[in-house]
């Protein structure tokens, strides 16, 4: 939904591009992102291997989501093994991240300089400008598909048709298959088509659904066939039982210290269970057995997991304790008083939108609801698994459409006081 006029446009699409360029040229990153398993997989797509890919000596066939791997072997197809083209990608999928969400905020605030401003602020969002630059990452297209889904939700929820109930399905299918947690915006988007109370809302669900069954089904066909079960991923297991097990920190060591991201039959901060079937198993029976072993800690210890989600839920919003190895520690430091500075200008303009009662500003409190709700259910449905920095990083561009609420407010207070005698 661009509703930004194209003065707005162009400037955000300078922030976007020119940021990017700056930093790749002062970093010396231009042409030499860090590769990882996605350009693996896209390489092996590219020559007709399929979506695999070889992991501790083991080869998976449905290790990750496969969109950003299929857009990447597409890539390779029509440029080579070019990697500046995947720099200028994701760039561009930035820049849409950028225009979609001021978009939105120009939808909820009414004002074309808030649209304006939540748009640069997305532009220019460290994590978001440093991951689109340094890595080939699938984190760009999740911002822009978020961003998408999160203004066709709005948009089906205030008017419910057919053609915006399939585009919201369609949009969210893709978000699925460029990274699970996507699929939390379904059930938000559902409830506010409950809340209507009429036929359209509840066809509009039915229409969305299937349409998000219909983008899904081939991957999960396909995973039936190959792999043995209709799943998203066969490393899902391995996630949820990172974040649900006796000593997990929520994040990928364990309170111990252990590296619980080596998956071998010799890594000895793995139960003796999983290590069994890693030396044997298949790909189908890692993921049981990962996913059997976090049910268990959870029956067994509910108030321990408990305490380990609210954990997670806490480390997602407010306090990531990053690996020395991902990022430097000042890099770290800059970031966690950047971030605390976007939430808590966030909460003001929440804050200030949610004050007021009055009628006319019901729609702009209906889809800011809306977005707020997408926000929260992606943040529990990542918390219910473990929690890192990207984690965050995918939902900071729709934070940030409130952020600039928050920052509008204040700077129309200093005017005022200015004014005033």
């Amino acid at each position: 939904m661009l509703s930004l006029s194209p003065r707005s446009l162009a400037l955000i699409a300078i922030a976007a591009l020119l940021s990017r360029v700056l930093v790749a040229a002062v970093l010396g990153l231009v042409g030499t992102p860090e590769r990882w398993e996605y350009d693996t997989i896209a390489a092996h797509i590219a020559a007709g291997n399929g979506h695999v890919y070889e992991h501790f000596a083991f080869v998976y066939a449905a290790y990750a989501p496969p969109l950003w791997s299929m857009v990447l072997a597409l890539l390779r197809i029509m440029t080579g093994d070019a990697p500046i083209a995947i720099q200028i990608l994701q760039a561009l999928l930035c820049l849409g991240a950028a225009a979609v969400c001021g978009g939105l905020a120009r939808r909820i605030s009414g004002e074309e300089t808030v649209g304006l401003l939540a748009g640069i602020l997305v532009a220019v969002q460290p994590s978001l400008l440093y991951y689109s630059v340094a890595k080939s990452d699938p984190l760009p297209l999740n911002a822009f598909l978020l961003s998408l889904i999160a203004s066709a939700g709005i948009g089906l929820a205030s008017e419910p048709n057919d053609r915006r109930a399939l585009a919201f399905g369609c949009l969210t299918g893709l978000g699925i298959l460029s990274r699970g947690t996507p699929v939390a915006a379904l059930p938000v988007v559902a409830f506010a088509l409950i809340l209507r109370r009429d036929e359209r809302g509840r066809r509009a669900i039915a229409v969305s659904t299937i349409a998000v069954g219909l983008c899904i089904a081939p991957w999960l066909l396909r995973n039936v066939a190959v792999v043995g079960a209709p799943i998203l991923t066969s490393t899902t297991g391995e996630n949820f039982w990172r974040g649900n097990h006796e000593g997990a920190g929520g994040g990928v060591r364990d309170l111990n210290g252990g590296e619980i991201t080596q998956v071998t039959p010799l890594n000895p901060a793995l139960p003796p269970s999983l290590r069994a079937v890693l030396a044997s198993g298949s790909e189908i029976q890692r993921h049981d057995a990962f996913m059997s072993e976090a049910w268990r800690f959870i029956r067994t210890e509910p108030l321990a997991a408990m305490r380990l989600f609210v954990t997670k839920m806490r480390i997602f919003w407010w306090r990531i304790d990053s690996d020395p190895l991902d990022y430097p520690r000042m890099a770290s430091i800059t970031y966690a008083a950047i971030y605390r500075s976007e939430l808590a200008l966030a909460l003001l303009g929440s804050f200030l939108l949610f004050r007021s009662r009055d009628e006319p500003s019901r729609p702009r409190r209906s889809a800011a609801s809306l977005v707020a709700g997408i926000m929260i259910a992606v943040s529990l449905l990542q918390s219910a698994f473990y929690v890192q920095g990207r984690h965050r990083f995918l939902i900071e561009p729709l934070l940030l459409v409130f952020t600039a609420l928050g920052a509008g407010a204040l700077v129309r207070g200093r005017r005022a006081g200015r004014a005033s005698p």
